[in-house]
């Protein structure tokens, strides 16, 4: 008897994945046209714009993975890694998406969405297997080095007039970025792309 798992998929079911995915990608691809090419925003907006669109397409791939996983395989920490990856997203982009709410209001409800999703990144830490702590220590480990480089080297620069000033806001896109990398790279040494 062959388990669910190992049974050949159908092409049907193929075709619409890659259609599925495929809708994605277009949808991914759009938002990063839309803030690299043809919106008005700054160049700290666009970075974070990206990252936010990045954070939230793989919080959509994700829960696509996951629910074709078969009913077997255990479901993990998934849900709240997608949920504390979509949350970054819209934390991201909520400061410069034309809502149309005060900026006050704005900040109350990121300020709200960040205690979420710091509960749920406690949870994930509590509920996460020895691999994914693993993964998200040397991740985190990872971005520091490469933000202090990063940064070490732009304020120098800044210092000796060579580079013009930057915020804070320009600072965090550049550190999100720097983690979805290090992620990226600590995941693929340890066989989880």
């Amino acid at each position: 008897m062959v388990a669910d798992d190992e049974r050949p998929v159908p092409l049907a079911r193929r075709l619409l994945v890659g259609a599925v995915l495929a809708l994605a990608g277009a949808a991914t691809g759009a938002a990063v046209a839309r803030f690299t090419f043809l919106g008005d925003t700054n160049l700290p907006d666009t970075v974070a714009g990206l990252v936010a669109i990045a954070l939230l397409a793989m919080a959509v791939i994700s829960v696509f993975v996951m629910a074709r996983r078969p009913a077997s395989v255990p479901k993990g920490c998934g849900v709240l890694q997608i949920i504390v990856t979509a949350l970054a997203g819209v934390m991201l982009l909520a400061p410069i998406a034309p809502l149309g709410l005060a900026p006050d209001v704005t900040f109350f409800g990121i300020a709200a969405l960040l205690a979420i999703q710091t509960f749920a990144n406690l949870l994930l830490w509590r509920r996460a297997d020895e691999l994914l702590r693993r993964i998200t220590v040397e991740a985190g480990a990872l971005t520091f080095w490469l933000s202090q480089g990063v940064l070490f080297l732009y304020a120098a620069a800044e210092r000796l007039a060579l580079v013009p000033e930057v915020n804070a806001w320009s600072l965090i896109g550049v550190m999100m970025a720097l983690y979805i990398l290090a992620s990226a790279i600590v995941a693929a040494r340890r066989g989880l792309s």
